[in-house]
């Protein structure tokens, strides 16, 4: 009876262990995406911003390609203090220059509604350090409203959910803006591709562990265990795959992870087909045998006079 109370005393306390696991877990989970997304949205303006006739730039990163190796940016100039005419707009035509791909000024007629204005520039990086890869690109700015530029200020913000952005600004810029972007991957993103490589390894370790047990005890051919290495080898391509980032083959994801599962599952997987096959040999071999010549184990012994 006292037995049935124990086992009744530990039913509760592991739905409780297990409650509070979930709610730690919970916790860790969103804690991890609010500090994402406080990242994500912080802004710090920089530039000439104690200066009252000034160009304020809006610096929004759209998208980050490092295939392309490239970053799509969108810029929103407004003027501000006598710059500005009554409505908000240019008083004067201006002209906007970034070190973009198109080296091409962005003209701003005054009086008119602005509008942002979408720029590529050129990222350099590594997208075969996947999942720590990271990303420069070096943006400059300059107003210019006939011959005088323009003093400017800046803030930068990122949409690219893959990416945590920031922003160096360079101090020797006069009036115009000069700064450096560094671009990593973000947290949900790193986090995500770790579990990936994880789940590769602890994949593998389970096939080695089934070949293990059926070599070890001399099981033979177990079709079950053969189907499940077999799932497991094919299962990993998809699930390298499910990533973010789209990694090419050859990645660190590559050499610390998904390589090393592919071999260990594929070796478990031969190794157990013909050390199985040699075994299921040598007892139908043995039956064989034991068919051919049958022993009498009814015979009786005659004593000796």
């Amino acid at each position: 009876m006292q037995h049935g109370i124990e086992q009744k005393r530990r039913g509760p306390l592991w739905l409780v262990a297990i409650v509070a696991a979930l709610i730690v877990g919970l916790a860790l989970a969103l804690s991890t995406y609010g500090v994402g997304r406080t990242r994500a949205e912080a802004t710090h303006p920089f530039g000439n911003t104690e200066v009252r006739d000034r160009v304020d730039l809006g610096i929004w990163v759209g998208r980050i390609d490092p295939v392309t190796q490239t970053a799509t940016v969108e810029v929103l100039a407004q003027p501000r203090g006598a710059l500005a005419d009554k409505n908000g707009n240019f008083a004067s035509d201006a002209l906007l220059y970034a070190s973009a791909l198109k080296a091409d000024p962005i003209k701003i007629k005054a009086g008119e509604p602005i509008s942002a204005a979408e720029v590529k520039v050129v990222v350099e990086g590594s997208l075969t350090d996947y999942p720590f890869d990271a990303y420069d690109a070096v943006l400059a700015f300059d107003v210019f409203s006939g011959d005088k530029r323009l003093p400017t200020a800046a803030t930068v913000a990122s949409g690219d959910t893959l990416f945590a952005v920031s922003e160096r600004p360079e101090s020797n810029a006069d009036n115009g803006i000069d700064l450096t972007l560094h671009a990593s991957r973000s947290l949900p993103t790193l986090v995500f591709a770790l579990f990936i490589m994880t789940l590769m390894l602890g994949l593998a370790l389970a096939a080695a562990i089934a070949c293990y047990y059926v070599l070890a005890g001399k099981r033979g051919l177990m079709f079950p265990a053969v189907s499940m290495m077999g799932a497991l080898l094919f299962a990993l391509v998809p699930l390298r795959n499910a990533v973010p980032g789209g990694a090419p083959i050859g990645s660190i994801i590559d050499f610390t992870s998904f390589f090393i599962a592919e071999g260990i599952i594929s070796a478990a997987l031969v190794g157990t087909v013909i050390v199985g096959y040699r075994v299921e040999m040598a007892r139908e071999r043995a039956e064989q045998a034991a068919t051919q010549h049958p022993t009498d184990q009814f015979r009786m012994v005659v004593p000796q006079r």
